[in-house]
């Protein structure tokens, strides 16, 4: 069983990084301009991120705040990139060493 405590998690998404995930797949069902139109309104709400903390105004330097509609969807792009990308390998990882132990019982 693993657990990942992702306890500040909206303030360390990488932002850049989710904006190129995001371009990569959308290129995978959309053409150019498409990509190019949603980047420029998410990067806008992304660039309009501000939020308000005992009485003062804040906006973040580069990562999105708790309290923004748009943080859960780009930590959820960014969170599935990375499964996508690791957990599989860890999950081999995991069968092999399993199957190997289980040929040496044998």
């Amino acid at each position: 069983m693993t657990t990942f405590d992702i306890k500040d998690l909206y303030v360390n998404i990488p932002i850049d990084e989710t904006l190129n995930i995001v371009k990569s797949k959308l290129l995978e069902n959309n053409n150019t301009q498409i990509t190019q139109q949603i980047l420029s309104l998410l990067i806008v709400t992304l660039l309009q991120n501000y939020f308000i903390f005992q009485h003062k105004i804040y906006q973040p330097e580069q990562d999105v705040s708790t309290g923004s509609p748009i943080s859960s969807l780009i930590a959820e792009i960014f969170l599935q990139h990375y499964e996508d990308m690791h957990m599989e390998q860890i999950l081999d990882t995991k069968k092999h060493k399993t199957e190997t132990k289980r040929k040496k019982s044998l």
